[in-house]
């Protein structure tokens, strides 16, 4: 870690402004290590660390490599103006290919002067001796010809295909979304989905395994999932999107995709949409991050993968629908693709045997209410599905009725409602609540050593529960000729039942509990940014937040400095309520007042640290 410097003084400085959020993403894209930060004075020194820098500076294009580095030419800072004239370009423009560097802290603009922190223009400056470019080089040289003409002879046949694939990768995370409403996926400590969920999520999609993570990135990229307390699961956006029109869906897709790209990529892919995007990309990409590294280029070909599964381009031939995506947008590639896939359906054929049968891919609304009725055999272009008394009971304890039930079928069906199927629906409806479960009041659980209690009107059923091995684990005991208890929660010995597919139900007037691990959050032995969070928590806790004049963030800054050997002005107040600045070079603090060298007058001062106001490191 480097010494403390005027530089790291003034970062530190602009940390304590920044959001908390700000702060735990800069330590997460440095890769700083949380355990060694105990204020915002470590941080800062820290980020400019040669190794934390050489970090920021592989996310940045050549062309904010190429303002950063000509900013950096001016050890005292650069006016916008200036910097336009070496660039060529306007004041506003210099401002935007900035930015990413200043949102990354490694230039600070005051609204007048661009100042690169001198840690970062020496890193620059190293780069010539490492094969990297320089500042004149970053500034004049020109990307590679490397987009070949595509033959457009047989665009209808690549349409074709890039639809297809449009539609199953659409179809496919919209399952795993599914799938992750039903049960979150919990995550490893040291990142990735466990093995079970990500077989779990294989096989809802309908994928091989080593495709689960292409889906649920192109999931989070969207902001259909996310991760929280240690598990990945569906958002608010994607409960909406997972019920939208698929060409709608392959819209959010695609804009998500087309917005992680860098904004110089999509312009060259807009610029040569009729050329073949393919192993020639490589040659640009490096051109375009100079110090972007194996780790950016195994990113971007993630996107290249995305782009393949989304039908933008097929086998790095653009199609029809990609053309329109880089060049207008997701909407008018979306209405592209409409024509191209399946019409949605609305109707579905019901069948003696219990199955459901579309002859087209469901509309969205419809498959989420067929889901409660019934369990999904096969989804995607026909979809299959088939109602067992279990499905129905679960649809019962989701707050259905047999008679809803009856009615939404066959509002759906184009074959009305077989008979079969309506004598499982009442039949099932009848024996519900058969058994039922509930908590046991306070004194009641104390005195039989229980948390629930099971009842039924029929002695020889609640019989045949307490024998049945698939609910031996409730250890349920008689009590009673129609009640046993159990000391399980009421949740997991109903949905226990349930499963063993008996009649049970809440007990009336209560409501039914979700299903244990399904929908609720289990607590996770490490989550990742645990330990980024303890240290936001710690620097703030470590550096008082607030004016300039606070009298810890004072002496802290005094003691670096001094340590440092650095010279501060300090800006003092006097008795009368005016103030005055001093240039100092600091020689001591103890008991709540600080000791330094007046450069002007040359003489030692003492001042109480209470009085001053704000302090900043001379270069």
């Amino acid at each position: 870690m480097p010494a403390t410097s005027a530089a790291s003084l003034a970062l530190a400085v602009r940390l304590r402004d920044l959001d908390d959020a700000v702060v735990a993403r800069v330590i997460r894209e440095r890769a700083i290590a949380p355990a060694s930060l105990r204020d915002v004075f470590d941080l800062a020194e820290a980020l400019l660390d040669p190794a934390a820098l050489a970090i920021a500076l592989s996310g940045l294009t050549r062309r904010a490599l190429a303002a950063l580095a000509t900013a950096a030419e001016h050890p005292d800072g650069a006016t916008p103006g200036e910097l336009a004239a070496r660039l060529d370009r306007t004041p506003d423009e210099v401002l935007q290919a900035l930015a990413p560097a200043l949102d990354a802290l490694l230039a600070d603009h005051d609204g007048t002067r661009v100042i690169v922190w001198p840690a970062v223009a020496a890193e620059l400056a190293a780069w010539p001796a490492r094969g990297l470019p320089s500042a004149a080089e970053l500034r004049s040289a020109a990307p590679p010809a490397v987009l070949a003409p595509v033959d457009d002879a047989d665009r209808r046949f690549l349409d074709r295909g890039a639809a297809e694939r449009a539609f199953t990768t659409t179809t496919a995370v919209t399952e795993v979304v599914l799938a992750l409403a039903d049960a979150p996926a919990r995550l490893l400590a040291r990142g990735g989905l466990s093995l079970p969920d990500a077989k779990r999520l294989a096989a809802a999609a309908g994928c091989e395994l080593d495709d689960v993570a292409t889906l649920t990135d192109l999931a989070a990229l969207a902001g259909l999932i996310d991760d929280e307390a240690g598990f990945t699961r569906p958002t608010e956006a994607g409960d909406t999107w997972r019920r939208g029109l698929l060409a709608a869906r392959w819209s959010a897709l695609a804009a998500a995709w087309r917005e992680a790209l860098p904004a110089e990529l999509v312009a060259l892919l807009a610029e040569r949409a009729d050329s073949r995007w393919g192993a020639g990309l490589a040659d640009f990409l490096d051109w375009l991050y100079p110090a972007g590294g194996e780790a950016l280029l195994a990113r971007l070909r993630r996107r290249g993968l995305q782009a393949d599964r989304l039908g933008i381009a097929v086998d790095g031939r653009p199609s029809s629908i990609g053309r329109v995506l880089v060049a207008e947008g997701a909407e008018p590639a979306a209405a592209v693709l409409a024509p191209l896939v399946p019409a949605e359906v609305e109707q579905v054929y019901l069948q003696h045997d219990l199955t459901i049968v579309s002859p087209g891919p469901l509309a969205g609304a419809i498959d989420e209410r067929l889901r409660r009725v019934a369990e999904v055999e096969s989804s995607g272009l026909a979809g299959r599905y088939r109602i067992t008394a279990d499905s129905v009971t679960r649809a019962i304890a989701m707050g259905e009725t047999a008679a809803g039930l009856s009615q939404f079928l066959a509002s759906i069906s184009l074959t009305g409602v077989p008979q079969p199927l309506a004598y499982l629906i009442d039949e099932t409806a009848r024996r519900y609540g058969a058994v039922r479960v509930g908590a046991l009041e306070p004194d009641e659980a104390a005195e039989l050593g229980a948390r629930t209690g099971v009842r039924s009107d029929e002695p020889l059923l609640l019989e045949t529960i307490l024998v049945d091995a698939a609910t031996a684990s409730l250890a349920l005991r008689r009590v009673g000729p129609h009640r046993a208890v159990s000391r399980f929660d009421t949740d997991v010995v109903l949905w226990t039942l349930i499963d063993a597919r008996y009649p049970a139900a809440a007990d009336e007037g209560t409501t039914t509990p979700e299903r244990p691990g399904r929908t609720r959050s289990r607590p996770a032995p490490t989550v990742v940014d645990d330990s980024v969070a303890a240290a936001v928590a710690r620097i703030r806790s470590g550096s008082t937040v607030g004016v300039d004049g606070d009298s810890a963030w004072v002496a802290r800054q005094w003691e670096l400095a001094l340590r440092g050997k650095l010279s501060l002005r300090a800006t003092v107040r006097l008795p009368d309520g005016s103030e005055r600045s001093f240039d100092l070079e600091p020689t001591g603090i103890a008991a709540g007042r600080v000791r330094g060298r007046d450069k002007a007058a040359d003489i030692e001062r003492t001042l109480p640290v209470s009085s001053i106001t704000a302090l900043e490191p001379l270069e």
